[in-house]
């Protein structure tokens, strides 16, 4: 069969016959769009190598491949094949007459390709019926996935399932179960698709999704396919309103005197110290600022982050004397409580599969918003949390003790997790979210603390000072060694006293020291 290369046409081929043969699928393509009365977006996307080099494994399915980005790929097509040929029998059984089938497609699956086309981020180089067949065989194959799972079978492949190339139109299924039902001289009952994708979604959901007093609603006309309702079910949830639970605000906040004043008291109660700290006051007066921006301009750094800026859970448990908590809301019921010092996590279970249901959603997510059709980042940010706050072996510990991390992934491998995905580079456009607000209310708080403060100002100041003293030392022992090599040639040493500069500088110009920085 062809691979899924030969399917995918983003640019004009350069022989004349697959030219034409190109031209004749943009036309009938053009017309299908222009005639099409759809509000369906572009939701299915082919990654790009920036999100995939990190950990291809967790974007390319490695077991089945759903729908044309990823169907004729030879090792899926030839390992799955037969078996999804053999799952659609079985699920077709109750339905019709398996020969019927063809007649199904043809009716009313090939009529509704143009629409699951629009889906696509790319154009598939393969006739309507041809896509139809690829369809409806894999949404076959992932509705009796989804009978099963949510009847108590076990399926192995789950990480495939969930994955953003790896998606089937949900008019597809829809279409397909309104169809098989209508061979039943009746109609499906939405509700039974929505029931299906929610019950399955909960299964391997990471976060709560569902309770045992509310079920969720999942308007599966709304909806566009399996990773969308994940999405939706997971950002969607949040404790029902209700007064607030949390108190107000009474902690007031503790200032540290300024260093200056510290350095005149000091000089005030010890004699003679005045000798030692006058210099860090010349210290403190210089332009640190534009001294910084020299530095990261001259040592070449990058100001982007690969975190998120907020400290550990183990630092904040320690040192900020911050409990955390589990909330039973989602992501939108994080909260910072001041005044009892409560940090309010959801709860958040953690299986083999989570690590690759956890990046797949976040790429989805910042794909649709790029694309506009999102209007926030909710589930990035809240993954750029946990990659902040979750350094080591301790931070997991104690979010597990709080009931906040559960399932059966090892620490280790939650902190491999948490520590392998990067900051989200897609910016917000200004907005600053309610996660936004209750981090910075957490870092004003801790960053506060005396301990703290006085920590972070010790450490920039003497950082600073320090990349300075490498730039100037570097430079001095350049230029010695420089004139020390003219004035080998020259023999110089005499009227530039270099003798002893030499000796003073030894270590510069016989290891070289100085000059690696």
């Amino acid at each position: 069969m062809a691979s899924t290369n030969s399917l995918v046409l983003s640019s004009p081929p350069s022989t004349t016959n697959n030219l034409q043969q190109w031209l004749n699928n943009f036309i009938k393509t053009f017309y299908n769009h222009l005639h099409l009365n759809t509000n369906l977006p572009i939701c299915i996307f082919q990654l790009p190598q920036t999100l995939t080099t990190q950990k291809p494994n967790s974007y390319t399915p490695q077991h089945i491949g759903l729908g044309p980005i990823h169907h004729f790929e030879t090792n899926l097509y030839t390992n799955q094949q037969q078996l999804k040929l053999i799952t659609s029998k079985t699920i077709l059984a109750p339905f019709i007459n398996t020969s019927q089938f063809d007649t199904i497609v043809q009716d009313h699956l090939v009529g509704i390709v143009p629409l699951a086309r629009c889906c696509y981020d790319v154009y598939f180089d393969i006739n309507d019926e041809c896509l139809a067949w690829v369809l409806a065989i894999d949404a076959l194959y992932l509705l009796d996935i989804m009978s099963k799972v949510t009847n108590g079978l076990p399926y192995k492949s789950f990480e495939d399932v969930f994955m953003v190339e790896n998606q089937i139109p949900l008019v597809i299924l829809v279409e397909l179960l309104n169809a098989l039902h209508l061979e039943l001289n009746g109609d499906i009952d939405s509700s039974n698709l929505s029931s299906l994708l929610v019950k399955f979604c909960e299964t391997r959901s990471p976060l709560k999704i569902t309770t045992q007093e509310t079920q969720l609603d999942l308007d599966v006309c709304n909806m566009f396919h399996l990773l969308d309702c994940m999405y939706h079910l997971i950002v969607n949830y949040r404790l029902p309103p209700k007064n607030p639970f949390l108190r107000t605000n009474f902690l007031m906040d503790v200032h540290l005197e300024d260093v200056e004043n510290v350095v005149q008291i000091a000089g005030g109660l010890f004699p003679g110290a005045n000798a030692i700290l006058q210099p860090i006051k010349l210290i403190l007066k210089l332009p640190w600022d534009k001294i910084s921006v020299l530095v990261k301009k001259t040592l070449g750094e990058n100001d982007t982050m690969m975190e998120i800026n907020i400290p550990s859970v183990s630092k904040l448990s320690k040192i900020g004397k911050i409990e955390f908590s589990s909330t039973p809301g989602g992501i939108h019921d994080i909260k910072f409580d001041e005044g009892n010092l409560t940090f309010f996590l959801p709860v958040l279970e953690l299986k083999s599969d989570s690590e690759v249901i956890l990046r797949n959603l976040v790429a989805y997510e910042e794909l649709m918003f790029k694309k506009e059709t999102f209007t926030n980042l909710d589930f990035t940010e809240y993954v750029d949390l946990l990659c902040g706050i979750v350094d080591g072996v301790k931070d997991v510990k104690i979010l597990r003790e709080k009931n906040v991390i559960e399932g059966d992934m090892s620490d280790e491998e939650i902190v491999k997790l948490f520590n392998g995905i990067t900051k989200s580079s897609v910016k917000n456009d200004g907005k600053t979210s309610e996660l936004q607000k209750t981090i910075s209310k957490v870092n004003t708080y801790y960053s506060n603390i005396p301990r703290v403060k006085a920590f972070n100002f010790i450490k920039k100041l003497f950082l600073a000072t320090w990349k300075i003293l490498a730039i100037v030392f570097s430079v001095m022992s350049l230029v010695l060694m420089v004139v020390t090599g003219v004035c080998e040639v020259y023999d110089c040493k005499g009227q530039f006293g270099l003798g002893n500069a030499r000796f003073i500088f030894g270590y510069a110009t016989g290891n070289n020291e100085l000059t690696d920085f």
